[in-house]
């Protein structure tokens, strides 16, 4: 990663994930929203419930493959191998940071196993797919925090800052694990996700500017307060544009018609497919029995 593009490469695909639990956090909470809306009453409270969050999301076009799963362990494959092959000089295994790298890549790759042997409900422990993540997040911290030796004053401040980003998404996967139900720390999971891609990318333009850019001085204090401006720029950019995607996806949710809003909560709460006259009467049903008692 001693460079711009070995920056971009992991920035980018941290920004992909982002972006991807983002949208799927949000359309799944607004069709709960609006299955919970449709009934009225306790029936509406019922359905709100049902909101679940997953580790992993699928595809509309590839329901039964698990799509991120396999992405996770091709990525990882790629950046092993690369890592490996760059590693050697003169025929000797001499550059340890590549090493480094190559662990952090295993951990994900890992993960990214535990994600298709979930998906196809493999004999494992529950949430190993939350804790797989929780153990990548972790390894890739301990990673950059004994990553620092001997570098610059700049160097150490970005990376301690890209540090701090990673124990916040080990955390809110955490958090995500044992709150199924609640939106909130899956919401904080795609958050610092998405802020770890963009500040790996803006760590490849600190220290490693693209030809035709100006290099920072890593020692002069001033430019170490821009530094830090822009970190905190980054997180309002972020929450302002997940914001935006909020909305968008709401309208979404909300132009969709009732058979098609009801067949995709069906599908995403692994419920037995029902039309739509069929789940008004239950929440009838449901509303009746909460008023009787």
């Amino acid at each position: 990663m001693g460079s711009f593009q070995g920056h971009l490469l992991p920035g980018s695909l941290f920004l992909v994930f982002g972006v991807w639990w983002a949208y799927n956090i949000f359309f799944r909470y607004f069709l709960s929203l609006r299955g919970g809306g449709s009934g009225g009453g306790g029936g509406g409270k019922n359905w709100r419930r049902r909101y679940r969050s997953t580790s992993t999301f699928g595809s509309r076009c590839c329901p039964k493959i698990p799509i991120e799963g396999i992405l996770k362990v091709v990525v990882t494959a790629i950046g092993i191998t690369g890592e490996f092959v760059t590693a050697f000089k003169n025929g000797k295994f001499t550059h340890l940071g590549n090493a480094q790298h190559m662990t952090m890549y295993f951990f994900f790759g890992l993960n990214g196993v535990m994600d298709v042997a979930t998906r196809y409900r493999l004999p494992l422990p529950p949430d190993v797919d939350y804790a797989s993540a929780v153990l990548a997040f972790l390894a890739e911290g301990t990673l950059f925090f004994y990553h620092l030796h001997g570098r610059t004053h700049m160097d150490i401040q970005v990376h301690m800052m890209l540090f701090y980003l990673i124990a916040c998404c080990a955390i809110s996967a955490m958090a995500e694990m044992c709150r199924k139900a609640s939106v909130w720390p899956a919401l904080c999971r795609a958050f610092f996700t998405l802020y770890q891609g963009t500040w790996f990318i803006q760590v490849g333009f600190l220290l490693y500017p693209p030809l035709g850019m100006a290099r920072w001085d890593e020692e002069d204090h001033s430019q170490m307060m821009i530094v830090t401006m822009i970190f905190c720029w980054h997180a309002g950019v972020i929450f302002v544009c997940m914001a935006l995607l909020a909305r968008l996806v709401h309208l979404r949710v909300k132009c969709m018609s009732e058979s098609s809003a009801y067949e995709n909560l069906h599908d995403l709460q692994g419920m037995t497919r029902m039309d739509p006259e069929q789940v008004r009467r239950m929440i009838s049903d449901e509303s009746e029995v909460e008023d009787g008692v």
